[in-house]
């Protein structure tokens, strides 16, 4: 058993969590930031000198909208950078999306330090299931930056199926309805004997909460514009839009509870004119403007049951997760289609922190209490790391082994030159929903006569347009004997390991010549590089 504590944090686009496994007991608790808050939000403010994490840093958006960021994991794994306004030398600075994210990390491990009155250096870090190798080496190089050792990133659906299972759930088919604030997942999990396998995954990246909050801001531009008979730019009035943003969420969580509200903004200034601001907006007009986003998802949902051959009578359970999913509107959708109200059980807001916490206590061996009718008496059960095979049994009749049994989200190939027309093409090798190890072998050969060097440019993704997909890596095989065209065999294997890394091969099979590599993402980041970057981190205030 370790000494580490074993420390789960969920990485969300509008909320972060932290929780815990504690030493001896095992129970998942979710650890309260500095301000006695449960989860802190993911905003992050920078003035060039110091950084604001979490409420302070939301306080002040409206008056200093340009020094604000929301949303970053919205560009996780992409080389876009974050702008902030220095209002100290009438300049800007730039962060990368993972800078912005490890100050997030920074300041939940240093609530959770001052919590636990102890170091933290290692955790689970959770991201969507369907983010790509780009951002989840980005978010690992986040808490990397942050000044953590990063143990595991584990897909957030399945964090969340580990929390529900360990409070009661088991030999259960069970999809989770996952909606945050900017990504959507639904994954399709099998839990029982005390393993939870992901059956098959299916969602959207740039799908979430923000999309209904954009919704009601354009609904309040269309009114102040139409009403007002004025044009509203957001580019030169960036505080009356963070205004209309704060109206459009409180406006969202009211019609969460009620049938209308009120959104009333007074003294909005605009192009220098002062406006006070008063709209009624009711549940069912916010539910027509939206039922097209709902309908993206339930047709992922579908879409999945259908890729992994069910269909919604055979789900048991489906499990929401994510703050969006208190909206009335999710859940009535949810219940349509699957014919059954979704569970309860879990927290939306705290599951995933929870269920990253108890995949960092298999990792560090800390027991975790199981329900009573998975153990016979309630005793708690002794945990041993994942293997990478997906038979798992019992060691005894005593204890048992937990442990997940993941899929990769996205296909895994190469792009291939046709002989014929020279036009480039996606060869898959590992296709999507695949359980994880995985290994599979595709044959290829030369392009030219008397080619000596053969490239094999490395994508992901599920499109069969190549330029729809993303280039992650590309290795190459040579010097073979120089021969006509077509006429090597060129055996190409991918192996993806139990933590989700791939190792590629080539192998001439007539000459026994072969190279062999792990793929890194194109955004991966040397050591030196991430320490440079923990050092320059802004101080958090």
């Amino acid at each position: 058993m370790s000494d580490t504590p074993a420390i789960g944090i969920d990485l969300g686009t509008t909320n972060s969590a932290i929780a815990l496994a504690e030493a001896g007991t095992g129970e998942l608790t979710i650890l309260e930031n500095g301000s006695g808050e449960r989860t802190t939000p993911s905003v992050v403010s920078y003035d060039g000198v110091e950084a604001r994490v979490g409420t302070p840093a939301v306080n002040q958006a409206v008056q200093y909208p340009g020094r604000t960021v929301f949303s970053v994991k919205r560009l996780m794994g992409s080389d876009e950078v974050v702008v902030f306004e220095n209002t100290l030398t009438n300049n800007t600075d730039e962060l990368t999306p993972e800078e912005v994210s490890a100050l997030i990390l920074k300041k939940l491990k240093q609530d959770a330090e001052h919590h636990l009155q102890q170091s933290i250096t290692n955790a689970v870090i959770t991201v969507p299931a369907y983010f790509n190798d780009n951002q989840r080496q980005a978010t690992k190089h986040a808490g990397e930056i942050a000044g953590l050792t990063v143990d595991r990133i584990i897909n957030e659906p399945t964090a969340a199926c580990l929390a529900y299972g360990l409070q009661g759930g088991e030999g259960e088919t069970v999809l989770v309805y996952d909606l945050g604030g900017g990504t959507f997942d639904s994954s399709l999990v099998s839990v029982g004997g005390g393993v939870f396998e992901v059956v098959a995954t299916n969602g959207e990246t740039q799908l979430g909460g923000d999309d209904w909050d954009d919704t009601i801001v354009d609904w309040l531009i269309e009114r102040i514009e139409r009403e007002l008979s004025i044009a509203f730019d957001a580019e030169t009035n960036p505080i009356a839009l963070e205004r209309l943003f704060d109206a459009a969420q409180q406006a969202k969580h009211d019609l969460s509870a009620r049938e209308r509200t009120t959104t009333s903004i007074p003294f909005l200034e605009i192009d220098g004119e002062t406006h006070n601001v008063e709209y009624e907006l009711a549940r069912d007009e916010f539910e027509a403007m939206t039922d097209h986003l709902v309908e993206t998802t339930i047709d992922c949902c579908a879409e999945l049951l259908e890729d992994a051959g069910y269909t919604p009578a055979a789900i048991d359970t489906v499990l929401l997760v994510g703050g969006a999913t208190r909206m009335p509107q999710i859940q009535n959708y949810v219940e349509a289609f699957f014919n059954h109200p979704p569970s309860k059980r879990v927290n939306p807001d705290e599951a995933v922190a929870l269920g990253a916490a108890a995949q960092a206590a298999i990792i560090h061996e800390t027991a975790l209490p199981v329900p009573a009718d998975n153990t016979g008496g309630g005793q708690t059960t002794s945990l041993e790391k994942n293997q990478p095979n997906r038979t798992l049994e019992t060691t005894s009749a005593n204890t048992n082994d937990i442990a997940l049994a993941d899929v990769t989200p996205q296909s895994l190939g190469v792009r291939i030159t046709d002989l014929e027309t020279r036009e480039y093409y996606y060869s898959v090798l590992i296709d999507c929903n695949s359980p994880i190890p995985a290994r599979a072998t595709n044959r290829f050969t030369t392009l030219f006569d008397n080619q000596e060097y053969v490239t094999f440019p490395v994508y992901q993704g599920d499109s069969p347009t190549l330029d729809e997909n993303e280039q992650i890596d590309e290795f190459e095989i040579g010097p073979i004997p120089p021969r006509p065209q077509g006429e090597p065999n060129i055996d190409v294997e991918f192996r993806l390991n139990e933590n989700g890394i791939l190792h590629a091969s080539a192998e001439d099979i007539d000459h026994n010549i072969d190279t062999e590599i792990e793929i890194h993402p194109t955004m991966t980041l040397t050591h030196h590089e991430i320490s440079k970057l923990r050092q320059t981190l802004p101080v958090l205030r």
